[in-house]
């Protein structure tokens, strides 16, 4: 098997994606699910995950390169698989979306990880062809031509480590980031000593990994107080938030923040949780803003005969509610963009669904994470929508943030306005409402379902809004084959 990676599209309105951060080296091996890359387009930050086991057998755009989205990125396949028409298939397109790329990549793109490939397989079987082939990282090599990952370019960068120096113990001679490590420690150990982020009081000569640069900036961390716990003294993106962990509240705080921090989500369902309306002047109106829809009288049926069926087929205390998770959960399959959250200035898509269920209370509404409701079962998630009812006060509990919120509007009374920050979008679905129908001599009464999106506008769009509401209802005309598909744990 094996897969061309391809760069995601994280919203209708994404344009270019930039690799951030490759998570794994080439020749490395990943299980299903595991993170592959973090990429960035103009408005997000999402992860892409492996689809299936294998190992990360190329890469073709580096960390920084930019190119649209469906471009392919690299490849994931068995280490001794036979990739040469995946290679194709991928060229292929960087030709047509990333001319730049495929030209820089030249026509022996993939060679190097092939031959390790080759070489692990020998080795596996107690053949020396690993050993017996000369490394093209010598002293005397360009660094252009040298066999290193993106990670181990991207450290010797950080570290200021001349990668023409370290001598390479991956894969036919590759230098990995450890090997580049471990330079730099040695480099330290010649000289004694090493400037340490204390010691420096230009910016500039502070030893930090561009994260930590970059999250020092959110946390609004001074660099020159955090001691650096990486090599050499550097500084890494985990001592910036000890630094602003340990850091004294400051005096006084914004508005924004305040009413942030009125909404931490709690993971008690008898207790009021992140979710909160909005009323009206609320700030909070300033950055959420409402997308509504009514849905077709085809889906609008469609969900209540769904909702009939299973409730007859099976003992299960099925509601409409548990039938809008599994549709959402669908949906957002869709629209990656949606599922969530914006924090630190920064919107973070989410590979799983750590769906919200909502419920009003007297003290006004309370919610449970489903984690990964996209691979639970629906008995699963009746479970956990009577826990939020309040019907099985002693079930367990998710500590996982929401990534997207799911209302019954008839059961909630929000009107539309429920918000559970830091999650991007909270959908209500209010299916009591009425519509009347003219037939022949007289009026009949139609069910009328009403969807309302809620969305940080800082993070979607209203175009984005608009087509994740039409595409649940074209979902919702297919609501049993889905559900059906959820109760037995797949789709």
């Amino acid at each position: 098997m094996g897969y061309v990676i391809k760069m995601p599209k994280l919203g209708l309105e994404m344009e270019r994606g930039i690799v951030l951060e490759w998570t794994v080296d080439e020749g490395e091996t990943v299980d299903e699910g595991d993170v592959l890359v973090e990429v960035e387009s103009e408005k997000s930050i999402g992860e892409v995950d492996a689809r299936e086991d294998g190992s990360l057998r190329h890469v073709y755009v580096e960390e920084g390169e930019e190119v649209p989205p469906g471009t392919p990125i690299g490849i994931l396949a068995s280490p001794d698989a036979d990739i040469s028409d995946l290679r194709a298939d991928a060229e292929a397109g960087l030709e047509e979306e990333a001319p730049e790329i495929a030209a820089a990549a030249g026509p022996d793109a993939g060679a190097a990880s092939d031959a390790a490939a080759t070489s692990e397989a020998n080795a596996t079987d107690g053949g020396d062809a690993a050993a017996a082939q000369p490394s093209s990282g010598g002293s005397g090599g360009a660094p252009e031509d040298l066999k290193a990952s993106p990670r181990a370019r991207k450290r010797a960068e950080e570290l200021e480590v001349d990668l023409t120096a370290v001598e390479g113990t991956g894969p036919m001679g590759s230098i990995t980031e450890e090997d580049v490590e471990a330079a730099a420690e040695s480099a330290a150990e010649a000289t004694d000593a090493g400037p340490t982020a204390a010691d420096a009081t230009d910016g500039e000569e502070i030893k930090a990994s561009p994260r930590a640069r970059k999250r020092a900036a959110e946390l609004e961390v001074d660099l020159t107080t955090v001691g650096g716990t990486g090599p050499m003294g550097s500084i890494t993106e985990a001592d910036v938030e000890a630094a602003a962990e340990s850091a004294p509240e400051p005096g006084t705080t914004s508005a924004e923040a305040e009413r942030e921090a009125d909404v931490e989500i709690s993971t008690e369902p008898t207790d009021v949780a992140g979710v909160r309306r909005i009323e009206p002047g609320d700030p909070l109106t300033d950055r959420y803003h409402r997308t509504t829809a009514v849905a077709a009288p085809a889906a609008a049926n469609a969900l209540f005969e769904a909702t009939e069926a299973v409730r007859t087929a099976f003992e299960d205390e099925v509601t409409m509610t548990d039938l809008l998770v599994v549709l959402a959960s669908a949906t957002l399959a869709d629209h990656p963009v949606l599922n969530g959250t914006y924090a630190e200035s920064t919107h973070q898509v989410r590979e799983t669904q750590n769906v919200a269920l909502v419920a009003g209370s007297d003290d006004g509404p309370v919610s449970v994470v489903v984690p990964d409701a996209r691979n639970r079962s629906l008995t699963e998630i009746v479970e956990a929508r009577r826990t939020v009812d309040g019907d099985d006060a002693d079930a367990a509990t998710s500590d996982e943030r929401a990534t997207f919120t799911v209302a019954n509007a008839a059961e909630t009374e929000a009107d539309g306005r429920l918000v559970n920050p830091p999650s991007v979008a909270t959908l209500e679905v209010d299916p009591t409402s009425q519509r009347a129908v003219p037939n022949s001599d007289d009026v009949r009464l139609r069910p009328l379902v009403v969807a309302t999106l809620t969305y940080d506008a800082r993070a979607i769009g209203g175009n984005e809004a608009a087509a994740f509401l039409e595409r649940l209802f074209d979902r919702a005309e297919r609501a049993s084959e889905l559900v059906l598909g959820s109760y037995r744990g797949r789709e």
